[in-house]
């Protein structure tokens, strides 16, 4: 598959299908927790369409999945957000959140390379973070800002399902697709399309 470079997706306008699978291949890829999910993201999608931000959007999903504790695991460069967040899910929502440097282990302990070498450097702890999560008891969990690596242990190692709120761009604001919207970036990573300075 090279959906990237699709022309025309008429998938998405006239139902055409390049994946060689049936809809009943499709279909048998999802089983009921999953049917389940994509009913609330259809109808969150349909009801609120240019009429929610992500932040409410999540907190519906969330609703409409009957959650009633959710946990958010963010990254200490957004802790001021995950603290605004929190208070935000807090209003319908037992509330568990865990740090991205939580147990304070060294980087050290596995030999990870420190940003300033010599100095003590807490690790990013996504596994722990997923532990602590499911101790809580968590029924769905939301990552705000993970580091590039550490958001796909989080993801793989959480026991609920798991939705992305923010993510870390150091750079751009927390806006990875800035680097896309602006041609001085996409000049500098070699992404420019032919014909545009």
């Amino acid at each position: 598959m090279n959906c990237a470079n699709c022309r025309d997706y008429a998938c998405y306008t006239e139902g055409r299908n390049c994946a060689g699978l049936s809809d009943d291949q499709s279909l048998g890829l999802y089983d009921d927790g999953d049917r389940r999910i994509m009913e609330v993201a259809g109808s969150v999608e349909a009801r609120h369409y240019m009429k929610m931000c992500r932040l409410e959007e999540s907190a519906e999903c969330a609703r409409q999945l009957g959650a009633q504790t959710i946990g958010l695991a963010f990254c200490i460069g957004l802790a001021e957000e995950a603290r605004l967040i929190s208070a935000y899910f807090e209003k319908s929502f037992t509330v568990h959140s865990v740090c991205c440097k939580v147990c304070g282990t060294g980087k050290d302990k596995l030999g990870l390379e420190q940003i300033k070498p010599g100095t003590r450097e807490a690790m990013c702890n996504p596994k722990a973070q997923a532990a602590m999560l499911a101790d809580a008891g968590t029924e769905l969990n939301f990552t705000i800002g993970l580091c590039v690596g550490h958001d796909m242990l989080f993801n793989a190692a959480s026991t609920v399902p798991v939705s992305c709120l923010v993510v870390k761009d150091r750079l751009l604001s927390h806006n990875p697709l800035g680097a896309v919207y602006s041609r001085y970036w996409r000049r500098r990573l070699g992404i420019n399309p032919t014909g545009q300075v």
